[in-house]
């Protein structure tokens, strides 16, 4: 039995065979193309090449790390459906095409891997929008007999990158895994009992679509050729399920063993399959730099996570458990990515405080659903049960189960909604980029040569305008105005590693005839300068940086390797740099850390960085082979993929005797050329942006004296205010602000009693089943007062139903309180009667409930209308 290991590099190797050099897997995150939010698809990193604006490949293999996260909700309940998945694929851009295709994929089926003919079904294009594809049909004859070619419509065979552009038919091919117990008597390859799985996938990519919807020839033919190696490894190891290949299986028996189960009933399996592959997809986007978050990439990292702790709660484990099985997933990908090998640890905390985080959040979640199902009717609203799902883990079902026993039902329709809205959050398309612009970002990038940037060693450099951009991105020979210029070669840093792009003038005869507003690297080699003027192209003129903007800017970078090798100190190697700014009025700077420290610990940090500015360390910086970087212990980015050669950045010491170093990392930035030109290193401010991650504020060099004076100003103007000399301001303002936090406990106080004292905005009432009413009006009041004086006026009493009510903006909000044992009585029910009387909403417990709704009637009408009610 062959296996993963053994398949995955078998298939690059026969594709080498045939002339395809082997392209390393890209990254998870797709930089050359910014509509993406992951690497999907093997052809993503060769988008350039299908469209024809990149010709420096003709063919290529590759086996390419992907994650897909719309189905997520069938992992788990499916044998086939993951998240994160190897594509294995073989590409030509306009160089083999279908018989080759054809050809290699048999032999390589059947040959090579020595899969049996006679377990093969195959699908080609019948025709509609396209003609049927005959050239496919007759190749395939020669090797499967025309009862196994299936016709297939557009849906199934018959690719498209979108409404326009390039596509063409689909060649697939299906292994049969044999009967299933299929009850279908015309069980074939579009049956979905199982038995029949796709395993390869041909593009014949060959026809441009037009905007009126008909198709023109394409300059070249393309092949797009994706298989699953998951799948491919069922076939080869006569597994039932993508589940059962030694991808999986040591990951699901470690977890058998670990949560005591057999993994023999439905639930088991499910939760089984969930642990195993999201702890995967996990693992590789944490080893890329996303941390669980909120918004985008990080965002489905922690439905990942999230989901994958559920599972594990429900098997009894009550325990951050996931990280325990990262050592399981770099032994299956031994070898074959490093990321994981290398950030082993870091992958584990961040796994251990997200699930230990999300534990607590699931008690808080049964506790909440509780209350809501207490208060709710006969009905969950779908947006509350769409928030349970996404802030404490709750499923849909989950939570229609546990309302089913309380004869409670959930409003589907609005829990569609509340996920549709959601959604948004994660959909792969960036709103600042188009696909025009996306495809002109790309149209510059493979136009141009690399432009040479020589701002490492001067600020004022002679460039020839190579290509120019209108402000609306379009292509023309002269700007007048504002637009995009691409140079030979420039002094102007391009943003990329934190530190924005430089800004200065453009020089021709000595005049200045341009701004430049800024410096961006769209894509990676070219660099695309905004600015205002005119400009011709083919123009030869000068470029020159601000000076003073570029030295500040270099002292916050430098700033920023001086606090992250300090931290590291303090905080040992698992700290981890997770984003930065640096401009040149300030920096910023994200850590992972998972722990709060103290104070005396970031106390001593930023010693550390202040004195090795005080100390006046040389910065070194060298281009060298990337290999230097582990030798030579250099400190590098999550996720980074860095050029080869690479530039070294050096902070003591030197690189003839690295051990004495300060800090060494590989940095594109511009930095100092001596720590004593940071000057000093004020942190302004630290503290926590989300689980796991951290955030320094602060400035340096010249941005550091600024900030000295004006904080030196204020307290002059400060002293002269108060009337104290400068050194006393601060003790002077201290004493006010205790002074003011004292009347203002005791306004508060005073406000409450007030509100609370009675008066002609007070009624009493008894109800017919001899409770007493208590209402009031707090007029002038805040909303989040109302709750502190309804428990003032329950002092009053030693049984009465209290309603508090004040009114702002056309809107009513009011709390709902029991004194005393009411057996008969609900608060959070006489919540929801009022709520509907104001068209509004309500919830809470049975001693206290709270709500608001819109103002529609005078308070008196309104009163009347509520003693009638109860």
């Amino acid at each position: 039995m062959k296996t993963s290991t053994e398949i995955r590099n078998g298939y690059l190797q026969f594709f080498h065979s045939k002339g395809l050099p082997v392209i390393a897997s890209s990254s998870l995150i797709p930089h050359s193309d910014p509509t993406l939010l992951f690497t999907s698809a093997g052809m993503v990193q060769f988008k350039a090449n299908f469209l024809g604006i990149d010709d420096s490949l003709k063919n290529a293999t590759t086996c390419q790390k992907c994650v897909r996260t719309t189905d997520i909700d069938s992992v788990g309940f499916t044998e086939r459906h993951l998240t994160f998945f190897e594509m294995l694929g073989n590409f030509s851009f306009g160089d083999y095409f279908k018989k080759e295709a054809i050809d290699w994929a048999w032999e390589y089926l059947t040959k090579t891997l020595g899969l049996s003919p006679d377990r093969l079904y195959v699908s080609i294009y019948k025709g509609g929008i396209a003609p049927r594809d005959e050239e496919a049909y007759n190749l395939w004859l020669k090797y499967v007999p025309k009862e196994r070619i299936f016709e297939l419509g557009e849906a199934d065979n018959f690719w498209t990158m979108g409404s326009t552009g390039p596509c063409g038919p689909c060649s697939e091919i299906y292994y049969d895994f044999g009967d299933k117990g299929c009850k279908n008597p015309h069980c074939d390859i579009t049956c979905d009992c199982g038995r029949f799985v796709e395993i390869w996938n041909i593009v014949f990519e060959s026809y441009n679509r037009q905007e009126d919807g008909t198709f023109k020839p394409l300059p070249h033919n393309n092949i797009d050729t994706g298989m699953g190696l998951e799948r491919l490894c069922m076939a080869m190891q006569n597994a039932k399920n993508v589940f059962e290949t030694d991808l999986f299986t040591p990951l699901i028996n470690r977890a058998k063993q670990d949560l005591h189960i057999t993994g023999n009933t439905k639930e088991e399996v499910s939760a089984l399959r969930i642990i195993a592959d999201h702890v995967r997809s996990s693992s590789f986007l944490i080893a890329e730099g996303i941390l669980p978050s909120n918004e985008g990439r990080g965002y489905i990292l922690r439905r990942l996570i999230r989901r994958a702790a559920r599972y594990a709660k429900l098997m009894g484990n009550d325990k951050p458990y996931l990280y325990t099985l990262v050592p399981v997933v770099k032994d299956i990908f031994a070898g074959l990515y490093p990321e994981i090998d290398k950030n082993l640890s870091h992958i584990q905390d961040v796994l251990k405080l997200e699930e230990s985080t999300f534990l607590k959040t699931l008690v808080n979640g049964e506790e909440k659903l509780s209350a809501l199902l207490s208060s709710c009717g006969n009905t969950l609203p779908g947006e509350e049960a769409f928030h349970l799902h996404e802030t404490y883990g709750f499923p849909l079902e989950l939570t229609k189960e546990i309302a089913a026993a309380k004869g409670i039902t959930v409003e589907e329709k609005g829990y569609e909604t509340a996920k549709s809205a959601a959604q948004a959050k994660s959909r792969s398309y960036a709103d600042e980029f188009t696909k025009d612009k996306a495809y002109m970002m790309q149209h510059v990038e493979t136009h141009n040569p690399a432009t040479v940037f020589t701002g490492y060693d001067t600020l004022t450099d002679e460039g020839t305008v190579l290509m120019l951009l209108n402000d609306k991105f379009e292509l023309t020979d002269e700007v007048n105005g504002a637009g995009y210029a691409v140079f030979d070669r420039t002094p102007f840093y391009a943003e990329s590693g934190g530190q924005v792009g430089d800004k200065g003038i453009i020089l021709a005869d000595g005049k200045e005839i341009a701004r430049v507003d800024d410096v961006q690297k769209p894509i990676s080699k070219v660099f695309l300068h905004k600015f205002s003027g005119l400009l011709k192209k083919d123009q030869k003129v000068t470029l020159a940086v601000n000076a003073a903007l570029r030295k500040r800017c270099m002292a916050n970078h430098s700033a920023i390797h001086l606090v992250n090798a300090a931290l590291r100190q303090v905080f040992g190697p698992s700290v981890h740099q997770s984003g930065s700014y640096v401009s040149p009025e300030r920096f910023r700077f994200d850590y992972t850390l998972s722990k709060t420290p103290t104070a005396e610990e970031l106390n001593t940090a930023w010693k550390i960085a202040n004195q090795a500015a005080e100390d006046a360390l040389p910065v070194a910086c060298e281009v060298r082979p990337l290999a230097d970087a582990e030798k030579l212990g250099a400190v590098t980015l999550l996720g980074e993929t860095y050029a080869d050669p690479a530039r070294f950045v050096l902070m003591g010491g030197s690189f003839a005797q690295p051990e004495q170093k300060y800090s060494l990392e590989l940095c594109a930035g511009t930095h100092v050329k001596n720590t004593a030109d940071v000057m000093t290193v004020l942190v302004l401010k630290e503290g926590s942006v989300s689980a796991g991650v951290r955030r320094v504020e602060g400035v340096a060099g010249y941005a550091a004296l600024d900030y000295l004076k004006n904080v030196n100003r204020q307290a002059e103007e400060l002293s002269v205010r108060l009337e104290v000399p400068s050194k006393d301001v601060f003790v002077r303002v201290n004493a006010i602000a205790d002074e003011l936090k004292e009347v203002k406990k005791r306004y508060l106080q005073f406000r409450e009693k007030t509100l609370a004292a009675g008066g002609i905005n007070e009624m009493s009432f008894t109800l017919k089943n001899g409770t007493v009413l208590v209402v009031r009006n707090a007029e002038g009041a805040e909303p989040k007062e109302l709750r502190n004086i309804a428990d003032t006026i329950a002092q009053k009493y030693k049984q009465a139903l209290i309603i508090v009510t004040c009114d702002k903006e056309g809107k009513r909000a009011f709390v709902v309180k029991t004194a005393g044992k009411l057996p008969n009585t609900d608060a959070a029910a006489v919540a929801k009667q009022i709520a509907a009387d104001l068209n509004g909403r309500a919830g809470g417990r049975a001693d206290f409930a709270q709500g608001g709704g819109e103002a529609k009637r005078p308070w008196q009408e309104f009163i009347d209308g509520l003693k009638g009610s109860l």
